[in-house]
């Protein structure tokens, strides 16, 4: 386990890595706005620096414009939410058809880095959840969110967005290992 986390750690430095290229971008993109509307916009379009949507958000892309809508509209609300979870709470309440629980942890996220708020556990969805799985960790026992300190010891003092990335990434290989 701490061999795969340093190889996740290396191959997220290294610009010609996939583990690096399709790291979502778009939370730092989203920090670095000026206004809170269009941070926003940019969290829940999926919107990349380089103009692109980011690939987790592909299949849903018809869903994004009416979850933007219901979003904006809440907007004052997300603008009072003290914490992350209290943030992710709306994004999650707010679901449209076709907006399951990758899109709201990443557009919450996202917005999230705009109002300067970061996860403090793992929010699951079915990327962690097949992570956690191949751990031989039970997704299901927790409900919607697991706290780090029931991960593997090498985990538990990590960034969860980053260790949420390393569990969707890495699943395959914590398999393999089983």
């Amino acid at each position: 386990m701490t061999a795969l986390w340093y190889d996740f750690k290396r191959r997220r430095r290294d610009p010609r890595s996939p583990v690096c290229r399709n790291r979502d971008d778009i939370p730092d993109y989203c920090r670095d706005c000026i206004v809170g509307r269009i941070a926003l916009g940019l969290a829940v379009r999926s919107i990349r620096p380089n103009g692109k949507m980011h690939n987790h958000q592909v299949k849903v892309k018809r869903a994004l414009p009416a979850y933007e809508e219901k979003l904006q509209n809440k907007y004052k609300i997300l603008l009072k939410m003290e914490n992350f979870h209290q943030l992710w709470v709306v994004f999650d309440t707010s679901r449209t058809p076709g907006i399951g629980p990758m899109t709201v942890y990443d557009v919450a996220v996202r917005f999230g880095a705009w109002r300067r708020m970061k996860p403090g556990k793992i929010y699951i969805h079915a990327g962690t959840s097949a992570g956690l799985k191949a751990l031989g960790i039970n997704p299901s026992f927790w409900g919607e969110t697991i706290p780090m300190d029931a991960l593997p010891a090498i985990l538990r003092n990590k960034d969860p967005d980053e260790v949420e990335d390393f569990l969707c990434t890495y699943r395959l290989a914590f398999e393999r290992l089983r």
